[in-house]
């Protein structure tokens, strides 16, 4: 009976752990695959500026509302294999622009003058590397 007991125990952690791992997998991480550049970008509009607990969760519960939509595009044009077409270039700068709205509004109006130095500076780089002036 307790040779059951412990082979059923096994087994469920191992489905348990395989639950977890696969669960893992297919989540987007910061610095892997999908969030990678857009915690990037997300980590420069932020920087230099001092947050509240409040604007923290705002800003995440920002980011979680465009994620689905960002990754959606992502995939897609993965699936082709080149670059983006123009269509998904605007769509994907649309949401870009929306996101960032919405955080800039979250914002004090000192804070939102950093924030739109941030933004400044990101274009700049943005544009440089564009121009392979980097």
């Amino acid at each position: 009976m307790k040779a059951i007991r412990i082979a059923t125990l096994a087994a469920a952690l191992c489905v348990g752990m395989t639950t977890v791992a696969a669960a893992q997998s297919t989540e987007p991480q910061q610095g892997q695959g999908e969030g990678r550049r857009g915690g990037r970008m997300g980590e420069w509009l932020l920087k230099d500026l001092t947050l509240t607990d409040a604007q923290k969760e705002q800003v995440k519960t920002i980011r979680e509302k465009y994620l689905p939509q960002q990754v959606e595009l992502r995939k897609s044009v993965q699936a082709t294999g080149g670059p983006p077409d123009d269509a998904t270039r605007a769509r994907m700068m649309d949401l870009q622009q929306k996101q960032s709205d919405e955080i800039r509004a979250i914002l004090t109006a000192d804070q939102q003058a950093v924030f739109d130095k941030n933004v400044a500076a990101m274009k700049a780089r943005m544009a440089e590397r564009r121009n392979g002036t980097s």
